[in-house]
């Protein structure tokens, strides 16, 4: 049996909302994954709880705070295999780790940063402002979205490139890029890689450690904890060249009017009061995630991917995107519907059944711009998600497509 025991369902307050009197539905966790009851209380605690000032306050509460945080620090380590607890820097999201990359790392006249055409904004935009700047050139790599990234092809390109900045499993396609040997090549180029693992921690064990990444970033939202929180990993010997991207409270060790001498790591990287509530949440997400099972998570949402794409197969102009092949696309479904407009096809879900979704340009608007493709309508599945919402997403969109088409 691959599917998760729905009872799962029941550590999700969420899910007991009813939309327009139908049970709410959700399939739009690749954005962002309802919270689980175990976060929840553990960020209530902690705002119970002594909560002082973390490193900066010696007295009870601010103790209390640094080991709550500290702790934490410990728990991400460890989930993403890293040797050292200061190789770990709190950030607010996947988007503010790669930011703290891109503006703090020591670039060279000439620089080249390669990313592929699918990324999320947040790996392409940064690398767009800097090569606007004249500070680094930036360089696409195509990426067939059916065969997944070729290997000889990116060995071509890293020649000259200092940074490759990458996605561990597409958004838009659910496709997994094959770290290993992404950063054996890299590495041997001599260029450093950065991976964003917004959609890829979930369900993919990552040991950063045996991989060799030089950074990953992930967001805490995308593992049933909350917004507002996240971690960027870097090796010591990486993110000791960073440049502060924030200074501030916290940073430094003494200062003058004239200079400053900063904190060691990681704390010379988190400017200010930390979100406490959100790393704490964190935590406890990934410590619910490693009961769950990172690979149990796969199986499940695999299997709740081949049923739909069976259904939406059969339904007449639904084109999907990617490979055929749904274990290919993990956790996500995405799709066009000839002649239909995604955004009319995505509101009746959501407004006669409850059914939520996402649709637009996902976020990779220069790959849907390049293609001249229409938006889409994207289907992301989680523990929660049991095989009768998947036939009902179905049903509903086989009745859409006849209403609307």
């Amino acid at each position: 049996m691959t599917l998760l025991d729905p009872s799962i369902r029941g550590d999700f307050p969420a899910l007991e909302q009813r939309l327009r009197g139908r049970p709410a539905v959700y399939l739009d966790s690749a954005c962002t994954t309802l919270r689980a009851e175990p976060v929840i209380q553990a960020m209530v605690e902690l705002q119970r709880g002594p909560l002082g000032c973390h490193g900066r306050s010696a007295h009870s509460f601010g103790r209390a705070t640094s080991l709550a945080y500290e702790g934490a620090r410990e728990v991400v380590r460890g989930f993403l295999g890293a040797r050292e607890a200061r190789e770990i820097v709190f950030v607010r999201n996947t988007t503010e780790a790669i930011n703290l990359v891109a503006w703090s790392f020591p670039w060279r006249p000439g620089d080249a940063v390669l990313t592929t055409d699918l990324e999320h904004n947040s790996n392409l935009l940064p690398w767009q402002r800097l090569a606007r700047q004249g500070r680094v050139v930036h360089r696409v790599l195509r990426v067939d979205p059916a065969a997944g990234l070729d290997l000889a092809a990116l060995q071509r390109r890293l020649q000259g490139v200092r940074l490759l900045a990458l996605p561990h499993v597409s958004n838009l396609f659910g496709i997994d890029f094959p770290l290993a040997e992404v950063v054996r090549l890299a590495h041997r180029a001599g260029a450093v890689v950065l991976v964003d693992g917004a959609q890829g921690v979930a369900t993919h064990p990552v040991d950063v450690a045996a991989l060799g990444v030089d950074f990953y970033a992930f967001s805490f939202h995308k593992i049933f904890g909350p917004g507002g929180g996240g971690a960027l990993y870097g090796r010591a010997e990486q993110l000791e060249t960073l440049r502060p991207f924030l200074a501030g409270g916290g940073t430094v060790e003494s200062a003058t009017y004239d200079d400053a001498r900063f904190e060691p790591l990681p704390m010379r990287l988190e400017a200010g009061v930390g979100n406490y509530e959100a790393v704490a949440g964190g935590a406890a997400a990934i410590q619910y995630l490693q009961k769950l099972g990172q690979r149990r998570l796969h199986r499940h949402v695999v299997e709740l991917n081949r049923i739909a794409t069976q259904g939406l197969s059969r339904i007449d102009r639904v084109e999907i995107l990617g490979p055929a092949d749904p274990e290919k696309r993990g956790s996500i479904l995405s799709f066009h519907v000839r002649g239909m407009q995604a955004e009319g096809l995505a509101r009746m879900l959501d407004h006669s059944a409850g059914i939520m979704v996402r649709h637009g340009k996902l976020c990779v608007h220069a790959w849907f711009d390049a293609q001249r493709a229409p938006d889409a309508i994207r289907a992301s599945f989680s523990a929660y998600t049991t095989p009768d919402e998947v036939q009902r997403f179905v049903r509903t969109v086989a009745g859409g497509v006849d209403m609307l088409g």
